[in-house]
Formats: C-alpha cells, structure tokens, sequence
C-alpha cells in the first residue's frame, strides 16, 4: 500500500472510531456526509435493541382497524385477546408504531431477515436519506443556500433540521452506504451482534 493509500485508511479509521462514540443518529449521518460509511461500524446496545424490538409484531388478525394520527400516519389499533408476539422477517415501517428515535432516526425503514431456527434478526438497509417525505434536492449536492436558512430556523425542533441544513449547504453528493446487522433472537445485545461487511 502506498503512503497515500495508508494515510487515507488510518484516517478513516481514526473518524470512524470517533464517529463510533457519538449517539448513533449522528454517526450514521456523519458517515454518510463524510463518506466514512459503514467502515468499523459499531452502533450501541440500545440501538440495537430498540432496532430488535421493532422486528416484533402482533399477527395481522390481531389489528382491528388503521386509524390516522395528527400527523396524517396511519396508527392500528388492536383487538383484545392473547396474541403471540414474534419476530417476522420482512419490511419494518416504525413509524406510527410508538418506536422512539433510536429507530425512526437511525435505520428508518428496514428490512428484516429472521433465521428459521429463531436465534437471530439480520436487519438491512441503504443509508441513503431518501424517502418519499425527504426533499429530493437535499442528497443532490446543490448549494441551496434559502433551504438551508428554513432549515436553521426551525432548528430548535431538533438536530435533523441543522443536520439538513448542513446538507443544503454542501458542495457535494453524500455517498450511501449499506447497513448489514445480525443481533441474538432474544437477550441482552451485549456486544454479540454482527456487522456483515
């Protein structure tokens, strides 16, 4: 390897390790703005967990209705009776589901992979930010300078809008990255997940 070569790794070893100690909503964000990507990822338990618990699921006979909620999501209401909680492989949408930010400002939506013999969840995704409620022009690496001052105002609603802001800003396309998760069926994370790169 030449040194410019090796300079460029361990520098995206130091970044990544300094990434690794920050919440996970702003590692993953300055992975994706850095182009560190998922280079020696590693999310915290709580995350993970949080991530997990969003894979469970009451059997779809088990909801009565969908009802709308302030925002316009969609919320499922539930018929009384035992129903038997588990994991399901398949695409985890967690929001108007009551999941916290650990979940709907780290992975989003998701795809999840439960093994047959029920031991294991592989969660996968694109970090990408782009969704149908996201601003196209946001990952273009235009310089948009008014969207980013909209985005700053409105910055006491928390860090995604500075986050968005600084996206406005950039001279450059943010490069995706994907996430490839496999955590323990049931109990405690601790540090036993794997990152499948």
């Amino acid at each position: 390897m030449n040194p410019i070569e090796f300079l460029k790794t361990k520098t995206k070893d130091v970044a990544a390790a300094g990434f690794n100690q920050l919440p996970d909503r702003g590692n993953l964000f300055l992975r994706y703005m850095t182009g560190v990507g998922n280079r020696n990822l590693d999310l915290d338990d709580r995350t993970l967990n949080s991530l997990r618990e969003s894979t469970f699921d009451f059997p779809k006979e088990s909801y009565d209705q969908s009802v709308f909620g302030p925002t316009g999501q969609s919320w499922e209401i539930l018929k009384p009776g035992p129903w038997n909680i588990e994991a399901r492989s398949g695409a985890v949408d967690p929001y108007g589901r009551g999941y916290g930010s650990d979940v709907t400002e780290t992975l989003g939506r998701f795809t999840a992979n439960v093994n047959p013999d029920k031991t294991a969840i592989t969660m996968t995704d694109i970090y990408d930010m782009k969704n149908e409620f996201e601003d196209p022009d946001l990952v273009s690496g235009k310089f948009q300078p008014v969207q980013a001052a909209k985005h700053i105002l409105k910055s006491n609603y928390g860090l995604q809008n500075l986050g968005r802001a600084a996206m406005y800003l950039s001279p450059f396309k943010p490069k995706s990255f994907p996430i490839d998760i496999t955590v323990p069926y049931s109990g405690d994370i601790n540090n036993r997940e794997t990152y499948n790169y």
